[in-house]
């Protein structure tokens, strides 16, 4: 392996180089600047640019004042990912995000802006609110029913939200709640609002828990180790945070089935 390699990891894992990094991603500033906005010396920050400078991950613009290289710039969009993944370390120990596809771990800095959940009642709590406020679509893979859910589901439905469910062999409507939903969705209207494209639901053995509507992610949910949930999990409106999701959604959406589950 390249010594770069080796290089560019020692010096991304200064607390400080990195801060200035992100600074002058953000914007032109000066020395001084970047002495008061981190709070050590100038003589701590030049230090800090020379080893950056070195590195070739900053240099000095027209101005005189410092900047980040392309390679730079490059390099710090990478460490976004494992920036997530150590911030999360303690949910990572107990949860296992491996099944992901690469190309999606290859982007897990596009989760940073993501929020913790360590309340179960927060993510069901989240997860009826998206309900009531899609306008477009809800899409859904492995949540668990809700039985206070269902007349929010069907409420959607009436304003024109379309819902789109994958689920594994094993999540079925739980006996104590097929009543409730016996009650709010009829077999005639399911057969109704599939035949006319509002409800699309296909069959897929995932390893995670995703539901969200155009504006909000209410919980991005992983297995524990032992494979079973504790739905605790990532939430976020993030611009980012959504297109990581709604992609990821739509990569598993083209590879289910199209057998009913509901």
């Amino acid at each position: 392996m390249s010594e770069n390699f080796y290089d560019v990891m020692f010096e991304a894992s200064n607390e400080e180089r990195v801060k200035i990094m992100r600074v002058l991603k953000e914007e032109e500033t000066s020395f001084s600047e970047l002495s008061r906005r981190l709070g050590i010396t100038t003589q701590e920050v030049s230090r800090h640019f020379n080893r950056l400078f070195e590195a070739g991950l900053a240099t000095r613009n027209t101005d005189g004042h410092p900047c980040l290289t392309p390679y730079g710039l490059l390099v710090l969009r990478q460490l976004d990912s494992v920036m997530f993944t150590s911030e999360n370390r303690e949910y990572f120990e107990r949860h296992n995000a491996g099944g992901l596809p690469s190309k999606f771990l290859n982007r897990f800095g596009e989760l940073k802006e993501m929020n913790y959940i360590d309340d179960i009642m927060v993510s069901i709590h989240n997860s009826v609110r998206i309900l009531q406020e899609a306008e477009e679509y809800v899409l859904d893979i492995n949540l668990p029913y809700i039985a206070s859910g269902f007349k929010h589901i069907k409420a959607a439905y009436e304003r024109g939200v379309k819902g789109y469910f994958m689920r594994g062999t094993d999540l079925n409507v739980p006996p104590e709640m097929q009543d409730i939903r016996n009650e709010v969705f009829s077999e005639d209207y399911l057969h109704t609002i599939r035949r006319e494209g509002v409800l699309k639901d296909r069959f897929i053995e995932v390893d995670l828990i995703l539901y969200m509507n155009e504006k909000e992610v209410a919980l991005l949910s992983f297995p524990t180790l032992n494979g079973n949930y504790d739905y605790r999990g990532f939430t976020s409106s993030d611009p980012m945070a959504l297109e990581w999701c709604r992609d990821l959604f739509y990569y598993y959406w083209d590879k289910a089935t199209g057998k009913p589950l509901i």
